[in-house]
């Protein structure tokens, strides 16, 4: 039976303001500065946030969500883009985001602090008015964009504010959550056809009942359902061998995406005086989908006599990499993920592994 209505239908829907056909993939990603951190978000080693999306950081104090949204803002602007950086903790300062690698000139960069809600609601809302009348809301060589709201946890509502100027100690959790709720959908729909990329970072809170299958902390229902990805972060200290600490090690857990299989961990080493490790992973990821080898302290790649200790894995990332980018495309096509979100980017390499091969070049 044929479905005549249907070219009636599409007359009427083209006359609204929505998108009609097939949705688009993210048209460019940006690294997390992690290959394995990538892959547990993304699907793949090379990409971790994607175009048009929401992105969560979420995790206790210090367990690096904040230096994991400045790594993503210095990513982002070595592929040319515009970073907003909307500071609700007082903490991601011009020397803390600098540190990292951000370039803080006025025009790669701008600062806001905030206060409230409406507040958060007033900049977005002004920066994607102005970014839309100057670009239109379809380009895609529009400039790009990634704006960090760090963090929801620290937002009030105006009743708040107002309590507090007034010396009244009373909470507002109730309206709180609904305008957060409110505020993200929000911003999904502000920039799904945007070159503009959005990360929140957020705290968590302790499982009371961890038969409940949530692990030891759980993210709030207010941002579980508008982000595309949600990556859970905790800490471990990183001790060196005379058990002096030396940074930390981030516990990373896929805890929503919707690219790749959810729920996958990775631990990634932050030394204090290094920054983290782009290959800091990867030696278990390879040792997971079988492609290392280990024979006690010495590890090969599957099928390759050549042997070598797990500090000199970055001479055979490339090698791990391609058979394991491989391996999980071929899983991701399986599972029903199309073409077009599984592709690699035109060179087959992304920020993290062009930077890497800078360094690389640099050091010889």
């Amino acid at each position: 039976m044929e479905m005549n209505f249907l070219k009636t239908f599409e007359k009427e829907i083209n006359k609204l303001d929505v998108q009609v056909g097939v949705g688009d993939p993210p048209r460019y990603w940006y690294s997390v500065g992690n290959y394995a951190l990538n892959r547990i978000i993304s699907g793949s080693f090379y990409r971790g946030i994607p175009q048009g999306r929401v992105t969560g950081l979420v995790g206790p104090s210090g367990a690096g969500k904040s230096f994991l949204a400045a790594n993503l803002m210095a990513s982002a602007q070595r592929e040319g883009a515009f970073a907003l950086m909307i500071d609700a903790e007082n903490a991601s300062d011009e020397k803390f985001v600098q540190a990292i690698g951000v370039d803080t000139s006025p025009g790669n960069y701008r600062y806001v602090g905030v206060r409230t809600i409406p507040q958060v609601n007033k900049v977005m809302s002004s920066f994607i008015k102005g970014y839309k009348n100057d670009f239109g809301k379809d380009d895609p060589e529009a400039p790009q964009v990634i704006i960090v709201i760090d963090s929801l946890d620290m937002l009030m509502t105006e009743t708040e504010e107002k309590n507090f100027v007034k010396g009244i100690t009373k909470g507002d959790q109730g309206q709180r959550n609904k305008q957060l709720k409110q505020m993200l959908r929000t911003f999904v729909q502000a920039v799904k056809e945007l070159n503009i990329s959005i990360i929140v970072t957020d705290g968590v809170y302790k499982n009371q009942d961890l038969l409940n299958g949530e692990g030891l902390y759980i993210a709030k229902e207010a941002i579980r359902f508008s982000l595309s990805q949600i990556i859970m972060l905790t800490k471990l200290k990183l001790k060196d061998d005379t058990k002096t600490v030396k940074g930390i090690k981030m516990k990373c857990e896929g805890f929503k995406t919707r690219f790749t299989q959810p729920f996958q961990k990775v631990v990634v080493e932050v030394p204090y005086e290094e920054g983290m490790n782009p290959y800091s992973g990867l030696l278990t990821v390879g040792l997971e989908l079988d492609i290392i080898k280990q024979a006690g302290a010495w590890y090969n790649i599957a099928g390759s006599d050549k042997k070598w200790y797990s500090k000199d894995i970055s001479e055979y990332a490339d090698e791990i990499l391609e058979k394991a980018e491989a391996m999980n495309s071929a899983f991701l096509l399986a599972s029903g993920v199309s073409d077009a979100d599984v592709a690699a980017p035109d060179d087959g390499r992304t920020s993290l592994a062009r930077r890497q091969e800078t360094a690389d070049n640099d050091k010889k």
